[in-house]
């Protein structure tokens, strides 16, 4: 398979997903060095998608608005989906992976014909736990999310040479958060610790009182806090950074690109599951995570050192999640792990 010269990766899921499968992408891409590689995703996700140097271009879909009608053929989603199909029977691919685990039966099927009609050559997929229809070969959901991704691409004869993820900062995406930075009067030198409090899912989100809490330590420990989230999470954001000394809000005020640039310049990530601990994962940017109500072993941060996980280890109907992961507890490793990488900071500035 290794003379293929088109090849199309399906990747239309969330931000953390994303950032979950550019191993897979890396791999495909070591694999087939001289292929032209396309991936259709998600339009949030698209900014981060255009500066993957895995992938030559950069189709959407808008899998929300998808989702939700019961016929791809009619309505704008139809046309939307007609015309990606149109344009990938043009291209002829020789080959179609898709890196995501179909979550419903009706899916699988969307997903069949989809590929059926852009006449694709070969197709790979995952098992799905038999919702997967149509497919050349399948790869069972094993592991972590990572793992179950490479397995994908493994049967293609893709060999990972990393599992770890990964995200591209450019120079325009730097210049454009130091712009951010300069409107709301943060310094260079300032040690910023972003939070969020946000989630996909509301029932992932730790209580807003306990970030609080956490933020208040922080503050005290000498961290400039900004609150981060989008547009839809800026009533919460504006309400912690009052209640947290010399706090600021920048949800709705970054694209992805930026919110990456802003992830590199900061000391520590205090946050729910959520695409930007993924996102922080993968520019090494240490993290908190207070996790849940799911376990960390197949979605959970991977491969940092400087990361701290706290999960309960079991929650009932009568108990939220979060009962079992308190705020006094996170906001000490928090307060520990933002001085211990104060303290390299400074040794790695006396060693230059």
């Amino acid at each position: 398979m290794n003379v293929l010269r088109r090849i199309l990766i399906l990747s239309v899921a969330g931000l953390g997903d994303f950032v979950l499968g550019t191993p897979a992408l890396r791999a495909i891409r070591e694999h087939f060095p001289h292929a032209s590689i396309w991936i259709l995703t998600i339009p949030e996700v698209s900014e981060l998608a255009e500066r993957c140097p895995y992938v030559n271009t950069v189709r959407t879909l808008d899998l929300r608005r998808a989702r939700s009608e019961l016929v791809w053929g009619v309505g704008a989603i139809g046309q939307q989906v007609l015309r990606l199909i149109r344009e990938f029977r043009g291209i002829r691919f020789d080959l179609a992976i898709n890196l995501y685990k179909v979550e419903t039966r009706l899916g699988g099927l969307r997903m069949a014909a989809f590929l059926r009609a852009a006449n694709i050559q070969r197709t790979v997929g995952r098992w799905s736990e038999g919702r997967a229809i149509g497919f050349d070969l399948v790869s069972r959901d094993e592991g972590h999310e990572i793992d179950a991704q490479l397995g994908v691409v493994r049967l293609v004869g893709a060999t990972p040479t990393s599992v770890l993820p990964e995200l591209w900062v450019i120079d325009h995406d730097r210049a454009a958060c130091d712009s951010l930075l300069d409107r709301h009067e943060i310094l260079q030198g300032d040690r910023i610790v972003c939070l969020h409090a946000g989630a996909g899912q509301p029932e992932k989100r730790w209580p807003h009182e306990n970030f609080i809490a956490v933020g208040r330590r922080l503050a005290v420990a000498g961290a400039c806090i900004l609150l981060i989230g989008g547009r839809d999470d800026r009533e919460l954001c504006l309400s912690l950074a009052e209640a947290i000394p010399g706090a600021a809000s920048l949800a709705g005020e970054t694209s992805l690109p930026v919110l990456a640039a802003l992830l590199q310049r900061s000391t520590l990530l205090v946050t729910n599951d959520s695409g930007p601990m993924h996102m922080a994962v993968a520019l090494g940017v240490p993290l908190v995570v207070p996790f849940g109500p799911s376990s960390p072993d197949r979605f959970g941060p991977r491969g940092r050192e400087t990361c701290v996980i706290f999960s309960a280890p079991q929650h009932t109907k009568r108990q939220a999640w979060w009962h079992g992961v308190p705020a006094q507890t996170v906001s000490d490793a928090a307060v520990r792990l933002f001085s211990d990488m104060l303290t390299r900071s400074g040794a790695l500035d006396r060693s230059q």
